[in-house]
């Protein structure tokens, strides 16, 4: 694991594990983290990937470098479908290819949760950019990612189901919770592999592979030099349903546009 005076690591190798538990000073029973928890009890389901067992919520922000300040976007009102966030990444996700995906919101209380806004500024201290970049403000996306599946025979899937890279350049995931999961393996390889299966990946070219089982255990990756999967999950041998929670955080440059 890196530590936050380790915070080079990210962008010389492409890619760091984390435990935020012991950097922020967090446990499973704080007040904060048990509501933080609760956010993900009733995520909607992804409209995009309904039979994926994906349920999700996302919002948007911005963070400004020089002065180190987040906001969020105001959400964006689709008359019946309600309160949304568009979500882009050009032909970087296979599945949806130049779509724009309208995400439900996130919750004000989600927004509001100071875990949340830790781990932002934990993950943007990790951020390198160049001078120009840094003369920008920074669009942030936080995706509350919820994988869940009741028949032991199915799956539940991440989008895309094969090693890719994400377009923004760079990506953190958090773990939440996961509960009663068999899967849900992490394989870092080189970006060559990207539209490939981790059995694929040349013998001893994989860069890691792991599995987050603790309460905000984490990595994030420099998007340009790696690609990144994580496997889908199944029922464990409890009674209850399996569930993996995650937050996933971007930043994108915004640069002016003429």
């Amino acid at each position: 694991m890196q530590t936050l005076t380790e915070s080079t690591v990210l962008v010389e190798n492409g890619f760091a594990r984390y435990d935020l538990a012991t950097e922020f000073g967090i446990t499973e029973s704080d007040d904060a983290f048990q509501r933080l928890r609760a956010e993900f009890v009733d995520l909607p389901p992804d409209p995009y990937a309904t039979e994926a067992g994906r349920n999700r919520r996302y919002a948007r922000g911005i963070f400004l470098p020089w002065s180190r300040e987040f906001s969020w976007i105001p959400d964006t009102h689709f008359g019946d479908q309600g309160w949304m966030n568009g979500y882009w990444q050009a032909d970087h996700n296979p599945d949806y290819v130049g779509v724009v995906r309208k995400l439900p919101a996130m919750s004000e209380s989600a927004r509001n949760n100071p875990i949340i806004h830790e781990i932002l500024s934990f993950d943007y201290a990790q951020t390198r950019w160049s001078q120009d970049d840094a003369a920008f403000p920074l669009h942030v996306g936080v995706h509350l990612i919820k994988l869940a599946v009741d028949d032991p025979g199915h799956e539940a899937i991440s989008s895309p189901n094969e090693l890719h890279q994400d377009g923004e350049p760079f990506v953190f995931a958090h773990l939440v919770y996961r509960r009663n999961v068999v899967g849900g393996v992490n394989v870092i390889a080189p970006p060559k592999y990207r539209g490939k299966l981790p059995s694929d990946v040349g013998d001893g070219e994989a860069l890691a592979e792991f599995e987050l089982t603790e309460p905000l255990e984490s990595y994030g990756v420099t998007d340009e030099k790696v690609s990144h999967y994580v496997s889908p999950i199944k029922r464990g041998p409890g009674p209850e349903t399996g569930e993996r929670a995650v937050i996933l955080v971007d930043f994108t440059p915004m640069r002016q546009h003429i």
